[in-house]
């Protein structure tokens, strides 16, 4: 969807979904992440993903360099040694074996999205490139395009199934110590958030042999200090790595892979003091005794670190097994099988309310382009998705999540700029949308969207009709084109929503596309009118038709 900014002229629009610092053009309403700072750093979601590398002959030294891929290893080694001459000179052949120049190995991230969006991935992973050779960042649609010579020839493609941190408090005692609270004979306050508040200090204060109304009656000693007994607590704390990663070294000449999977995990012992009062005349001490809190927390996410020369050792080892693939689309299947394997068992573990009395939500997909953005989209035949031109733009292929958290993706098959509309075929099939094939829509009905808004996957929001109108195509400049029919409609729709459903009751009436900024102007949102997307469908579907109940048929 595109959102207007404040300032903007209703007539402005936007030939692209460019970034949203841009503040005089219009905006989709496809969902960014956060934008990088630095070129090198990719932000993934919750963590930078880093590479580090080792140039030749000096082992010790390292550049950060940034690889976008989370997660991975089995064998990982801490360890920084030097790889023995011959070693090395072997793994570098594996690399390059007809030359003897500079060698250049491509790395590939296919983590599946729901696993990153969902925050099932905890800490990240340092590869320290300890040979000679670069480390160049690809898609994994640059990784199967047919190699030309130009580029790296050995690819390794690295998808993370599980990256999670665990603790265990293993016991838990009370240490005794003591707080000072002032002197007698004057006033003294406890804050509230100090461990020691909620005790009463009262019956402390009277003699032993006394009475608690005689702690308040007898006279004290001025300027005796006021230092009483307390606990605070120790724990000894067992926190847990574990991480498993499906790797493909591809061999971009021979058209070949070897699969392999690794399971790696470290743990580390901690002992922290919990509740340590400010008043404790030893706090200071206590505090550098034992461990922090943070220091736990940091354990669990810092970098997993993996040697370069390891993977190529493993795949050494294994390229007897290597399988050929005729075309990109065969390592694709290969990959969603063992993805969704994956997630299929973490979907088993996981427990969560999803409204499943509603099944137009069994329709609609969640939309990832490779480029930080995410949209939506619908069946609109068992292996079609419709979704927003806006949406994949000039990729050939995408990524998508099914309702059911089954991940796949789809080849782009059709699209028009001007009407914002594109068609994907899909991998796996789905449940196709029905479309309302009625001569007329009445302002004031209610409808429903449905799509992702701010990355929030899967959510249902609703408004009334309010118009059916003609505009200017949002992605031309105006009068370049016929105008689009659009449903206007006080729907809320966000970055997130485009390319999602607009429903009547059951039936589809539109594609949510672009909208006004509220600050601009309040309810104002607009979805392709169903006689466009139907049109575009008989014009780029031959063989299908719209039945009268709107089902798509072959």
């Amino acid at each position: 969807m595109l959102i207007l900014p404040d300032n903007a002229d209703p007539s402005v629009v936007l030939a692209r979904d460019n970034e949203c610092e841009q503040p005089h053009e219009a905006k989709h309403t496809t969902q960014r992440q956060e934008p990088l700072k630095d070129l090198l750093i990719i932000e993934n979601l919750r963590y930078k993903i880093t590479m580090r590398k080792q140039r030749a002959p000096n082992w010790s030294r390292y550049l950060m360099l940034a690889v976008c891929f989370i997660g991975l290893s089995a064998f990982a080694s801490r360890a920084t040694e030097a790889v023995p001459d011959a070693v090395h000179a072997r793994l570098l052949r594996l690399l390059s074996p007809d030359t003897a120049e500079q060698t250049t190995i491509g790395l590939v991230e296919t983590t599946a999205k729901t696993l990153l969006n969902e925050g099932q991935i905890d800490f990240p992973l340092s590869v320290d490139v300890d040979l000679a050779a670069d480390a160049k960042r690809m898609s994994l649609d640059e990784a199967l395009a047919p190699y030309d010579g130009d580029g790296p020839a050995i690819v390794i493609v690295m998808e993370v199934i599980r990256a999670k941190a665990r603790r265990r408090v293993m016991s838990l005692k009370p240490v005794p110590s003591t707080v000072f609270l002032g002197y007698s004979g004057r006033a003294y306050a406890i804050a509230p958030d100090d461990p020691v508040a909620s005790q009463s200090f009262a019956e402390r204060l009277a003699p032993q042999n006394g009475s608690l109304t005689q702690a308040y009656t007898a006279p004290q000693a001025l300027g005796a200090p006021l230092v009483f007994n307390y606990q605070y607590d120790t724990a000894d704390i067992r926190a847990r790595r574990a991480m498993s990663v499906n790797t493909y070294v591809i061999d971009r000449r021979a058209r070949t892979y070897v699969a392999s999977t690794f399971d790696a995990s470290e743990e580390r012992r901690f002992r922290i003091a919990y509740r340590v009062s400010r008043y404790d005349p030893k706090r200071a001490q206590i505090v550098d005794q034992y461990e922090h809190e943070a220091d736990v927390d940091e354990f669990e996410k810092e970098l997993f670190s993996v040697k370069l020369s390891s993977l190529l050792k493993d795949y050494a080892a294994k390229r007897d097994q290597a399988v050929h693939f005729d075309n990109p689309g065969q390592l694709r299947s290969v990959l969603l099988k063992a993805r969704n394997a994956n997630l299929k068992s973490v979907r088993a573990n996981t427990f969560d309310a999803r409204p499943l009395n509603d099944p137009r939500f069994a329709s609609v997909v969640v939309i990832y382009t490779g480029a930080r953005t995410l949209g939506a989209g619908f069946f609109v035949t068992p292996d079609v998705v419709m979704t927003n031109w806006h949406v994949v733009a000039e990729h050939k292929f995408v990524e998508m999540k099914m309702y059911g958290g089954r991940e796949t993706y789809g080849t782009v098959l059709g699209k028009d700029a001007r009407l914002d509309i594109a068609l994907v075929r899909v991998q796996d099939r789905g449940n196709p949308v029905a479309f309302y094939t009625g001569r007329t829509i009445d302002p004031g009905q209610s409808v429903d969207a449905i799509g992702h808004p701010h990355r929030l996957e899967f959510a249902l929001t609703r408004g009334v009709v309010s118009a059916v109108r003609n505009h200017a195509s949002i992605n031309l400049p105006k009068g370049a084109g016929d105008e689009v029919l659009y449903i206007q409609t006080d729907t809320p729709i966000n970055p997130g929503n485009s390319g999602g459903p607009l429903f009547l009751d059951d039936h589809v009436i539109g594609m949510n596309t672009w909208g006004f900024n509220p600050g601009y102007a309040e309810g104002l949102a607009f979805s392709v009118h169903y006689s466009e997307l139907l049109n575009f469908m008989n014009e780029h579907l031959p063989g299908y038709f719209v039945s009268p109940a709107g089902d798509v048929k072959q």
